[in-house]
């Protein structure tokens, strides 16, 4: 199958095109000028590669690739001090300009879109990818069947090789490095944590299946299951062994702090898909891979 992936240099998009460029795939990676693939080990040969930078670049590299399919990885989180509007572009523009040019082509298509699993009103970054679904769920439902839009609601995703500024990383490392102190909220939070190698089979089945999906379709894809955020941490400080105190309540929660995210997992089940890692399985392949342990 002929895959356009965004978003390769980060951690999702760049596990998605090692995946499946294995299972023998064409892959076109769509990247940013300036971004890195040193998460694609070497193997930038093995790809059709188009650094855009303009609307006009992103068409013209869609009309040569010609996709069957696009996955849309790409994304701001606006925690490096992004500007509102960077963070438009990444995560609403660009897929508008991804979705106007696919449909100019013609060919029928579907669109799998890495949308968030957080209320809009918890940042900036959810209300725009929630934005974007509105406009995607829309564009598909007036297209008569020419174009298929699957939104993925991802819970908290998780493993090694992900960004340092990631709250998953950011307890692993410290806990690893046996920081004498790790300030906390109360932890009281409840998160679906899964991971990655779980959310890219999630993302297989939909590739697999997705002729038979419906045109509109919102899917959650995480463990189903939601420990505590104090559970997690002491789950990693546990399997590090290590000895760094951890000060739970020393930090406030944010302004309207998501205390509940629990994925129904119902529907991806269906298409028989069922995670392999629980949090302990998980974190334990995470720290022998992060830390080479």
């Amino acid at each position: 199958m002929n895959i356009l992936i965004t978003g390769a240099s980060g951690f999702l998009g760049s596990a998605l095109a090692l995946h499946w460029h294995k299972a023998g795939h064409q892959i076109a990676l769509l990247l940013r000028p300036t971004s890195s693939l040193h998460r694609l080990h070497g193997l930038d040969a093995s790809f059709d590669i188009g650094r855009c930078a303009t609307d006009a670049e992103v068409e013209t590299f869609l009309h040569q690739v010609e996709p069957e399919v696009v996955v849309h990885a790409a994304c701001s989180y606006g925690r490096q001090g992004e500007t509102s509007l960077q963070l438009f572009d990444a995560n609403l523009r660009l897929g508008m300009v991804m979705l106007q040019a696919m449909q100019h082509a013609g060919q029928p298509f579907s669109f799998i879109n890495t949308g968030s699993a957080l209320a809009l009103a918890v940042s900036p970054y959810a209300l725009s990818k929630h934005q974007f679904a509105q406009w995607g769920r829309m564009l598909a439902a007036q297209s008569g069947g020419k174009f298929r839009f699957i939104n993925v609601l991802l819970q908290h995703m998780y493993g090694p090789g992900d960004d340092v500024f990631k709250f998953t990383t950011h307890v692993l490392h410290a806990c690893h490095r046996h920081e004498s102190k790790l300030a906390l909220t109360k932890g009281e939070q409840m998160r679906d944590f899964i991971y990655i190698d779980d959310v890219v089979s999630a993302y297989a089945t939909l590739l697999a299946q997705s002729n038979q999906l419906p045109d509109v379709l919102d899917i959650d894809i995480g463990s189903g299951v939601a420990p505590t955020i104090r559970a997690f941490v002491e789950t990693a400080h546990r399997l590090t062994s290590s000895r760094t105190e951890l000060l739970f309540g020393a930090l406030p929660y944010r302004p309207d702090e998501a205390m509940h995210c629990l994925a129904n997992v119902e529907r991806i089940a269906q298409l028989g898909w069922h995670p392999a890692f629980d949090l302990n399985t998980g974190l334990q392949k995470t720290i022998a891979l992060e830390f080479n342990q």
